[in-house]
């Protein structure tokens, strides 16, 4: 099983496991990486049928062996969705909109297309984040990585308020250099005063031009400083993706910002560069621009801090020019030569691609895709230096003729820098979209279904979270966990949740804790349909995860309806937490007047000692209400049961009136059976439900 502790200090779960190993009597630490690898031809296409020895991995300039190679071709996965997909080969999407350097028109096309890509090009396999970025707000994550289309598809119309896009003028400040310069006249007068003093008319031109020039260079100072703050916002990005599994990718929906302001001047004409070098040889240092001349050193150095946060996170920046195709004469900007160079700036670095100058957005997708459909899954076995946090490169080569090569940089050593809680958020929401079998901390879940007031149906869960693997590696006086429920439909939507807080204070629960754990009791309302209910559970102190799942059909209930029986367990010596109701109380489904049980879908019980069991009718008068039981055995033998009525309860709201019996099972040998009942109600047909049982 994949260790969760791993998975976030480790640096993006590509790091499977640790093991310790003996060499020459020393205590060596050997961690297992995982290197996902594509490898396209010259066109683009992917290149299929190699094998272990097409390859050679470099592990800071030293060849490592293969351990293992798989290879994963997703559209041979996609026919047959039954087969596990492995993590490393997920497919991590996070759709970007760039408000700080495009215009609402422009953003409109990048929503058709994000709209097409999701609907037309990702499988299911494929998880998708949607996120934004604003000069005020700054990035902005609007979902996490999901498999729930029409989730995404909510999260990208939402988008395009007019306060979000770029305008003229950064700063809205800038005064009108007529004003500044004392013109406040009508032009007319200034072109009186002009003849009257020819000298005067060159001191006003001249304060005219200084005047432009310290505007221009406030307005690209401005400029500038939010260039360096939307790359670092991107960095940061990377380094939150870091903790996440599979392969990558931003795909930033923008028309770029202006490269000016990066690399200098695009002006390079004879003329300009002379007045430059004629004000520096008079001694005039005030009008000449450096940055502008040689470039901004601040912007292209948070540009490199950009691209080697993605390299060390193994994430690639793609940009996908949304003016589509360009002309090198913008009606509204004038002469924007290379006008998406800026694109490629922040994209080479990270191993990404910029497409361009296309007015088909949805093939630029398509293009990004197929070069991902094939992944070679490479294992090397990487011994530590005893550096925590050290970064080592990776280099992969094929004997694949021609062929391009794309794998990730490197991995980190050992415990890096502290997990951002953002990245911890996008983590969990991993696990439960994929069902990572990640089991640090041992969980059991129980969920059922009954009929509610609405058509809704009241849907009890109980998560039961042992408390030895609780506590492991917690050295304080309190832990803390951290538990989410949350039902899935078969479209991977989430329907609804729950989720809750507790710290625990170890001196006064730790007993407790130690022999049994925490029970977590509470509700989903649910309309009719198949359901994966999955639960999470993270302890904030260590990091470790539990997750469990289960599947559950919630019907759609007839007029009249007796419902699968529950086996009533002991609630004692558990710490039990209650979900807070919301509106009706489905966990009322759990307890017989004010006396609670614990539901299980098979109860062991001693032989000779009684079972105890809840049969629940809906809309059904108990008087004249039969019931026959009989137990049958493994092997399909059956005998009479020995089954008494305890008591029964009123009819709650929803018009469930729960039958509490005692079965004993007297005679029974150890092993498993399953207790037959036909619930025969007056003028009506007979139901059969059945409650599985072993007697220990």
């Amino acid at each position: 099983m994949r260790k969760p502790v791993v998975v976030a200090v480790l640096w993006l779960s590509l790091f499977a496991n640790a093991a310790q190993a003996q060499r020459f009597g020393e205590a060596v630490e050997v961690t297992v990486v995982e290197v996902p690898v594509t490898v396209v031809d010259r066109a683009g296409n992917p290149v299929r049928g190699l094998t272990r020895e097409s390859f050679e991995v470099y592990d800071d300039g030293k060849r490592a062996p293969i351990e293992y190679f798989e290879a994963v071709d997703l559209a041979t996965i996609t026919a047959a969705p039954g087969r596990p997909l492995p993590p490393v080969a997920y497919r991590n999407f996070l759709l970007l909109f760039d408000f700080a350097n495009s215009r609402p028109g422009t953003i409109g096309r990048a929503q058709a297309a994000a709209r097409d890509f999701v609907g037309a090009n990702l499988t299911d396999r494929d998880l998708v984040g949607v996120a934004s970025y604003t000069p005020t707000g700054g990035l902005r994550m609007i979902t996490s990585f999901t498999n729930d289309r029409s989730l995404v598809r909510a999260a990208i119309d939402g988008m395009g308020e007019s306060s979000q896009f770029r305008v003229s003028d950064p700063l809205l400040l800038a005064t009108p250099p007529s004003v500044m310069a004392g013109g406040g006249g009508p032009a007319g007068q200034h072109s009186v005063i002009a003849q009257r003093n020819a000298g005067r008319d060159e001191a006003i031109r001249e304060a005219n031009e200084n005047t432009d020039r310290f505007t221009k260079l406030a307005n690209d100072a401005e400029l500038a400083a939010r260039l360096q703050a939307q790359i670092a916002n991107f960095g940061g990005v990377a380094r939150t993706l870091d903790s996440l599994r599979g392969q990558k990718q931003i795909i930033l929906l923008s028309e770029g910002f202006d490269p000016r302001l990066v690399t200098g001047r695009q002006d390079l004409s004879f003329q300009k560069t002379q007045q430059q070098n004629d004000a520096v040889m008079s001694g005039e240092i005030w009008k000449v621009d450096s940055d502008e001349r040689f470039g901004n050193a601040a912007s292209a150095n948070f540009v490199n801090q950009m691209a080697e946060l993605f390299r060390r996170s193994d994430v690639k920046m793609h940009a996908i020019d949304i003016k589509g195709l360009r002309a090198e004469v913008d009606a509204r900007e004038g002469v924007q030569r290379n006008s998406n160079e800026g694109l490629f700036m922040i994209t080479q670095p990270t191993g990404g691609t910029v497409f361009k100058n296309a007015n088909d957005l949805g093939q630029n997708f398509q293009d990004l895709l197929k070069r991902q459909s094939v992944v070679y899954l490479l294992g090397i076995s990487a011994k530590g230096t005893g550096k925590p946090g050290k970064f080592h490169t990776l280099k992969v080569k094929t004997t694949a003729k021609g062929a391009e090569v794309s794998h990730r940089a490197g991995y980190h050593e050992g415990v890096g820098e502290k997990t951002p809680e953002l990245a911890k958020t996008l983590s969990l929401a991993e696990i439960l979209v994929t069902d990572a079998p990640v089991d640090d901390v041992t969980m059991k879940m129980f969920a059922t279904a009954a009929p509610g007031t609405t058509a809704a149906a009241r849907v009890p869960v109980v998560v039961d979270i042992d408390g030895p693997k609780l506590l492991a590696e917690t050295n304080g006086s309190n832990v803390t966990a951290n538990i989410f429920v949350y039902a899935f439909d078969e479209q991977h939507r989430v329907h609804d949740y729950m989720q809750q807080r507790v710290a625990l204070d170890v001196a006064k629960v730790g007993d407790t804790l130690r022999k049994t754990g925490v029970r977590y009791v509470g509700a989903l309302k649910l309309d009719p349909g198949k359901y994966a209910i999955k639960a999470l559970v993270r302890v904030e102190e260590t990091g470790r995860i539990g997750f469990m799942r289960t599947d559950l059909d919630v019907p759609a209930y007839a007029e009249r309806t007796v419902l699968p029986p529950l086996a009533m367990g002991d609630v004692a010596n558990w710490i039990t937490l209650l979900s807070p109701t919301r509106g009706e109380d489905a966990s009322s489904i759990l307890s017989v007047g004010p006396q609670p049980f614990v539901p299980a879908s098979r109860m062991s019980v001693d032989a000779g000692a009684p079972l105890r069991f809840a049969l629940m009718v809906y809309r059904m008068s108990v008087a004249d209400l039969g019931v026959a039981p009989v137990i049958v055995s493994s092997d399909g033998s059956t005998r009479d049961a020995a089954v008494s009525l305890v008591g029964r309860t009123q009819p709650d709201n929803a018009g469930v009136t729960k039958l509490v019996f005692d079965l004993k099972p007297d005679g029974l040998q150890k092993g498993d059976y399953d207790l037959r009942l036909t619930v025969t109600p007056k003028d009506q047909a007979a139901s059969v439900v059945t409650l599985p049982f072993a007697v220990r």
